[in-house]
Formats: structure tokens, sequence, C-alpha cells
């Protein structure tokens, strides 16, 4: 990763709406008709509304407290009714860096973590009584020693978790790094730089772990924001409707249409040059360039929540229980199968994996309650 130098928003207000606005692109492809994309069997006619990449194969969460994940017989359910056992919808998920646990949130407070070795189940539900819902959530660290935690709610909080040495999570102060707004989406490249969307329109970055926030943008954009996908300092993406993907280059934003009938961009993930979309109508759009998605349509036409890109399979999720997936080494998969000059994150594509699917179904044998500290406390 390149050193990070921080960037006033005023650095590149007005010269960001010029150049941005001519520097649209259309960056719609023809999709040659073998592209890959196959309907997996679901094992829930529930909506999911997030997916990650791992390598141990694609997980999605969703309604009824829905956990799924792929292994080599297909997709099934590893946890559900959620951690509390209270079938509330989950909103976002993510991965630790080594590939070992997944964590998710979700309404009334609901986070969650899913330990795929162990294949234990923790509940971290509601800390300090927090019972908004969360809307995503970003993780980076190793499982069960140093996660560090990232959770935003629809009131536009956001709260930083760090696990300790005893294995409590130590949380500190609520903030709003963005003036109160819902919060969609959040993703980290490193522990300490990420960036967050909002309902309203605006970006944000941090370089110091989520303690101060910059608004970087977007000043011109006048649709929703549905996710954020954080590569790099500069190189960030933002999934929009219109059919837009924003792309952000460390000075400005540049709107690409990316689906000519110009619908939502409902999702989006990056894993060093390449990248995965996904939004209305069955489409998925894959990364070619810095400013060029190629559009798929899949043999589905249900709205696409969630992406996701792992070392077996690449997946997107949706309404009514909707998977649609492709096998990580299809011949399809060729401009965006590329490496990068920044390095991808572990679990996405890591050096030491034999990226080998769980050999049979996967499932809570355990069950724990997590412990919340303050940073008074740790």
């Amino acid at each position: 990763m390149s050193n990070h130098t921080r960037r006033t928003f005023v650095r590149f207000g007005a010269a960001t709406v010029t150049a941005g606005i001519i520097g649209t692109s259309t960056g719609f492809a023809q999709q040659p008709p073998e592209n890959g994309w196959v309907q997996a069997d679901s094992p829930t006619q529930m909506p999911f509304n997030d997916a990650v990449g791992t390598s141990q194969g694609p997980f999605a969460c969703g309604a009824d407290g829905n956990v799924a994940a792929r292994h080599e017989d297909g997709w099934e359910l590893v946890v559900e009714y959620g951690p509390q056992a209270r079938s509330r919808r989950l909103t976002g998920i993510d991965v630790t860096d080594d590939s070992e646990a997944v964590w998710f949130v979700g309404g009334s407070g609901v986070i969650g973590e899913y330990n795929i070795t162990t294949q234990t189940l923790t509940n971290y539900s509601a800390p300090m009584g927090i019972t908004s819902t969360w809307e995503d959530c970003a993780v980076r660290g190793t499982a069960g020693e140093d996660e560090r935690l990232y959770f935003v709610n629809g009131s536009g909080e956001l709260l930083v978790g760090v696990r300790q040495e005893s294995g409590a999570v130590q949380y500190n102060d609520v903030i709003e790094p963005g003036g109160g707004s819902t919060i969609p989406g959040i993703d980290f490249n490193t522990r300490m730089r990420g960036h967050v969307c909002s309902t309203s329109q605006f970006v944000a970055e941090t370089c110091d772990g989520g303690d101060t926030w910059e608004q970087i943008g977007i000043d011109f954009a006048g649709g929703a924001f549905f996710d954020i996908a954080s590569q790099a300092e500069d190189s960030v993406n933002v999934a929009a409707g219109s059919g837009i993907i924003y792309r952000y280059d460390g000075f400005r934003w540049t709107p690409h249409v990316v689906d000519d009938d110009r619908e939502a961009i409902r999702a989006v993930t990056r894993d060093g040059e390449a990248g995965l979309a996904a939004g209305a109508n069955g489409k998925v759009y894959e990364r070619q360039s810095a400013g060029q998605w190629q559009r798929s349509d899949t043999p589905v036409e249900a709205a696409l929540n969630g992406v996701a890109r792992g070392g077996t399979y690449h997946a997107a999720v949706g309404e009514n229980g909707i998977i649609v997936e492709r096998q990580a080494n299809s011949t399809a998969a060729t401009a965006s199968e590329v490496s990068s000059s920044s390095p991808p994150r572990a679990p996405q594509n890591p050096s030491n994996s034999d990226h080998s699917l769980p050999p049979g179904p996967l499932s809570v044998e355990h069950y724990t309650q997590g412990e919340w500290v303050s940073a008074s406390e740790g």
C-alpha cells in the first residue's frame, strides 16, 4: 500500500465537478454468451442482503438471521435465527484477514461472529445497550487474536471495537463520521485506513482507525449510495443509483455509467485490480480496468444486494434467497483476474491458501456469549 497523504475536500471541490462529469464513461461492454454465471440451489427463500468472499468459499447473510456458506456440495444455512435466536434481519457481513471467522450485523443491535474453524457462534449484540440497526461492518486482523472491528448503523453512528488478550472486545465512544445520515457501507483496506458512504451522498475517509474522519465527496452526486469498496487511499469505488459506479483516484471522483439501463448498482467489492458489482435484474459487473466494468446477465432477474469474490467461487445474492455463482478459475474471468500493485486483502485470495471448499456441511457446534469492555476498563 502506498503511504497515505491527507487531502482536504476543498482541494478537489469545484475541479472534481468539472473533471468528474467530463470523465463520465459508459463503461458498458458486450459480454460473451458463456460468462460462467449459473444459479445455485439456495437453502432459503428469504432475502440475502450481503455477501463476502473468503479463501474457504463465499458466505452470505440476510433475513431471519440467516448466514449461508458454500461448501463442496453446495450452499447451506450455517446460522439460523441469528446469534440471539430471535430471527432478526442481518444486513452486513465481513471476514477476518485469515479467513477463520466472519462477523455479521443487523436489526436491533445484532452483532455476531462465526468461527469457521471451530464452528463457534458468539453473540456480541447490543453493545452498550445500542439497539439501532447496524447497516454494515468491516473487520481487519486475525480471528480471536487482534481483530479491529467497525460497525455502522442507521443513525450514522460508528462503533469501533478492538480484541483484547482476554478475548473481550474493547469499545471506544460512538462517533458520527458524517452528520447522522444512514451509513449503508463501510470498508477498510488496512487496520487504520478506510472509507464510509452515506445515504446523503457523502464519502468520508479515516487514516487513524476511525478516530477522525474527513469528508472527500461526492459533491456533485445526486442519487442514492448503496455500498463502498476501499482498495487503497487512491482507489475507492461507490455503488450508486442510475447505473453508476463512482471511482476515486486520490484526488477526484469520476462517475462511470456501467449499466446502460441506468438501474441501481447495489453492491461492489474489490480485490486488488479485480472487482465485482451487482444490482437490479440479476446483473453483475466485472472490473476490467480503472474505469471499465463489463456487464453480465445471469440466469435470474432478481435484485442482487450483495457480491463476493473468493478463492473458490464468486457469488452474488439477493431477494427470495437467490444465489448466482461462478467458479473463481472460470475462463470468463480474464481481465479482472490480474495482480495488483496494491496487494489484495488476505482472505480474498491468500497466497498461502489452496482455495479449497470445506469438505462437508458447516454448522454451529458451540455457542458463546461475547464480552464488551470500555476503554477505561481495558
